[in-house]
């Protein structure tokens, strides 16, 4: 692996894309939080009135299937759009999505926003971060991009949430009826702003995007050395090399340990959060703490400081002369840091007294502690596949793998709540116990498979 350059700095379309991103976290997140409470809220009060199981499967279904969409929207990229075409398209059918929940008066217009909304991610997520990874020119540079870009999507995410419990509990708040359906009016105008933002700076993107990625464009968008025509078939007729589909499985490989690494990452949204209500003292001083403090709020919190701070570490790696640490060592680092952070609670539980009734507990200081330390192994491991992906990725099949990614992350939740249930039937410590070993023993299989799962990528064509 190369040595970065110390003095190249990110282009113009880097940071065009990243605050393109944060427009659409902000809408989804502004979005998201308030759906279930929309559905299940009393029509006196400004919701749906909807039976709660069924309200619980439809606000379900808008996190899942914006994580299955981008699939089918890196095929239409791939294919046919492009994906600067295919980005601003998507932003026009969100808008409309969010529309729809502004004037939804029963569960089927929610269903239909959750259509729309999916669909519109789907054009949006996979192929901007494609997008971003053709900005460069220098793949040693990526992860410290994709680092950077993790911070944009979560400032994105911290304000949007954080915005939306104010609207809709004061700011819109009339009488009784909250304020659910103006927070989706919202959502709509900062996907028009995005996109406005969006389109202006296609200028800024080098040219990348207006053609499917198979072609290799110059800073006009122009097809280098060929004709269009004659390129279509042979780019879409042309086999694989044996490099490339071994690329192609090292992406999938990455995609399974993806399923798994978020099967256990999401507990904190699940485990965690029953142990803190049974057994942790959720206050400091007289100051009440919700759960969702803990594992939302201080977790995007870090996401955004954590971003420059391992983008400069990645960075100062790839400066090295043998260069940065492979993917397969990062994805390691990630398993390392989640089971490290179950120890923290299976230190918690010690500290407290394993197995003392809920009358005793523990600090609020040690959950805090969890999540500082699974956020280090999500920093690790979620920016960087994107990046993984820019590097390694057959150029006529990026957008597609994207979605790929993407989809592993579908998967682990619709796993997560089998888990849950699976784990429920156990004692709080040997559950957290279980999992930090079960993260440790994948750590040292990835460590010890390590030269063999990166010559996939690291390989040579044969003449």
């Amino acid at each position: 692996m190369g040595k970065a350059q110390t003095n190249e700095k990110h282009p113009k379309g880097f940071y065009a894309c990243c605050i393109t991103f944060m427009f659409e976290r902000l809408a989804f997140y502004g979005a998201k939080p308030i759906l279930l409470l929309f559905l299940i809220t009393a029509t006196l009060q400004g919701g749906l009135g909807i039976e709660r199981t069924d309200a619980a499967v439809m606000a379900a279904n808008l996190t899942a299937y914006t994580y299955m969409a981008p699939l089918i929207g890196g095929i239409i990229s791939d294919r046919w759009l492009g994906a600067r075409y295919a980005i601003s398209l998507g932003y026009i059918i969100m808008a409309i999505g969010y529309l729809v929940g502004w004037k939804a008066t029963g569960p089927g217009m929610v269903n239909l926003m959750i259509i729309l909304v999916s669909i519109g991610t789907g054009l949006f997520k996979g192929n901007l971060n494609a997008l971003i990874g053709r900005q460069y020119q220098n793949k040693e540079l990526l992860d410290a991009a994709f680092s950077i870009q993790y911070s944009y999507v979560n400032v994105g995410a911290f304000v949007g949430s954080l915005l939306t419990g104010f609207l809709y509990l004061h700011l819109f708040k009339k009488g009784d009826v909250l304020g659910f359906r103006q927070c989706f009016f919202v959502a709509s105008i900062w996907c028009i702003v995005g996109l406005a933002w969006f389109v202006l700076n296609w200028k800024n993107l080098q040219g990348q995007g207006v053609k499917p990625f198979k072609y290799l464009t110059d800073e006009n968008g122009n097809v280098i050395g060929s004709n269009e025509k004659k390129e279509d078939g042979k780019n879409d007729k042309q086999p694989l090399t044996k490099l490339e589909r071994n690329r192609m499985i090292a992406i999938i490989l990455v995609s399974a340990l993806s399923v798994i690494f978020w099967l256990f990452y999401y507990q904190q949204d699940l485990a965690l959060v029953i142990y803190m209500t049974d057994y942790v003292k959720m206050s400091i001083g007289s100051f009440d703490i919700p759960p969702s403090w803990v594992t939302t709020t201080w977790n995007g919190l870090l996401c955004v400081v954590l971003g420059g701070v391992m983008a400069a570490i990645w960075k100062k790696l790839a400066e090295r002369p043998q260069g940065d640490m492979n993917m397969f060592k990062k994805v390691a680092l990630g398993f390392l840091f989640v089971g490290l952070a179950f120890g923290v609670m299976v230190v918690c539980e010690l500290v407290r007294g394993v197995g003392a009734d809920a009358s005793v507990k523990a600090s609020v200081f040690w959950p805090f502690l969890f999540v500082t330390v699974i956020t280090i192994g999500e920093m690790c491991f979620s920016p960087l596949r994107n990046a993984f992906v820019s590097k390694y990725a057959p150029k006529k099949y990026l957008s597609l793998l994207m979605g790929v990614i993407a989809i592993s992350t579908f998967g682990a939740n619709k796993l997560s709540p089998f888990v849950q249930a699976f784990i429920e039937k156990f004692d709080v410590f040997p559950v957290f116990v279980g999992i930090t070993v079960i993260m440790l023993v994948f750590t040292a299989l990835i460590f010890l498979a390590n030269k063999k799962l990166n010559s996939l990528v690291e390989g040579k064509e044969e003449a």
